[in-house]
């Protein structure tokens, strides 16, 4: 790259999973997942170390072989870059988030040097506190990652039960879902239609007890499906069905993640706002969806990591989609999304950069909604360790 005669050198990165922005015209792309595949448990101290290369459904797998798991998300596709941006989990309000279970980083600064960091203790300088801030919920816009080594839990059984509804029972569910025992989550997706999807950990006695209630009430006249598995390994899939109407062709899409307290008394008027935006999509892939956070999320420090928002308990993501090519449907959709996100963002002030936009005019302000305060302590970590920009832009 030094010696290539291609000025400035924009470096995108492939590692194990679903990287949504990792080719580009004009951009390098480093493919991680052939030379970083290493992956260990200590038996002894149940701490994983865990290759660039790999998704979270490699990690799951390996780790259900010896009764441990780690709180990875809705989906096993993902690879680093799901625990590096925060990593919101169907268990994250029992368990954390995946930036905390972190206990080193290894990879290489955009000045190209080198590194291992380990999570900072008490007696640790404020400089390591501040880059391990920095790397803990903001690393790529930092360094290359290229293994982690994470804490991990327990493997717990699990229900998960899913059913169609009306968004006045979404409005219900989500009433409901705001005092439920940490042991619960609830997820959910809007397309053409409205999907529930409950996960709660089976040897609870809180989480049991609301489930029974929930069943003589809003799931009584619903059918749902149930599945009792072993673990996040075995988790079945969160999506709509695939849509009729909807070209078969290859579609692109671009998704903006926020970040909100308790909904309380506003949801009403939320739902209804944005169920008149759902019947205007561009294209029937264009969807909405939420997932539950809080509880064990709630109880670090804003100041332990670039994951400040710690007070949020939902994550809504719009989904704007368009088929391949068509640049009028794209910017019909991008379009809707911004209206979404104006819809939602009284009651949704932050954002949560699991998926980066550097190329899209939004990007400045999703920056300040996610890093808020703390925006220029990252710019002065990146001017240091990232001075030419060869990395996303702060």
């Amino acid at each position: 790259m030094r010696s290539a005669q291609i000025k400035p050198k924009p470096l995108l990165v492939c590692s194990g999973g679903t990287s949504s922005r990792c080719a580009a015209d004009g951009h390098w792309t480093l493919d991680l997942r052939e030379s970083y595949r290493q992956l260990h448990l200590d038996i002894s101290s149940s701490h994983v170390t865990l290759g660039a290369g790999h998704s979270m459904k490699t990690l799951l797998s390996e780790l259900a072989r010896y009764r441990r798991s780690f709180p990875s998300g809705l989906s096993g596709l993902p690879g680093l870059g799901y625990i590096l941006t925060g990593g919101i989990s169907p268990l994250s309000r029992s368990q954390g988030l995946a930036i905390d279970q972190i206990i080193e980083i290894k990879g290489v600064w955009g000045n190209g040097e080198s590194f291992i960091q380990s999570k900072p203790v008490a007696s640790s300088s404020l400089k390591d506190q501040l880059t391990w801030r920095g790397l803990c919920g903001a690393a790529p816009f930092l360094a290359v990652i290229t293994g982690l080594k994470l804490a991990t839990q327990p493997l717990k059984p699990l229900r998960i039960w899913q059913f169609n509804l009306h968004y006045e029972q979404l409005l219900d569910l989500i009433h409901q879902a705001e005092i439920w025992p940490q042991s619960m989550s609830l997820q959910w997706i809007w397309g053409n239609e409205i999907k529930a999807y409950g996960v709660s950990i089976l040897n609870d006695n809180d989480g049991a007890e609301t489930f029974k209630q929930l069943q003589k009430t809003l799931l009584c006249n619903n059918i749902i499906k149930i599945d009792d598995v072993a673990g996040l390994h075995e988790l079945p899939p969160f999506m709509l069905p695939t849509c009729s109407k909807a070209p078969t062709d290859r579609f692109h899409s671009e998704v903006v993640g926020l970040l909100s307290p308790t909904w309380g008394n506003s949801c009403d008027q939320l739902m209804k706002s944005l169920a008149d935006l759902m019947a205007k999509r561009p294209d029937p892939r264009c969807c909405v969806a939420a997932q539950q956070l809080g509880g064990a999320t709630r109880q670090i420090s804003k100041d332990a990591s670039s994951f400040i928002h710690r007070q949020a308990i939902w994550k809504p993501w719009i989904t704007a989609a368009w088929p391949a090519g068509d640049t009028h449907i794209k910017q019909q959709s991008l379009n809707w999304l911004e209206q979404v996100w104006a819809t939602l963002e009284p009651c949704c002030d932050g954002v949560h950069l699991a998926q980066m936009h550097p190329h899209l005019p939004w990007h400045q302000r999703e920056l300040k909604a996610a890093f808020g305060e703390w925006l220029p302590g990252l710019q002065e970590l990146k001017a240091c360790h990232d001075p030419y920009g060869t990395l996303p832009p702060l």
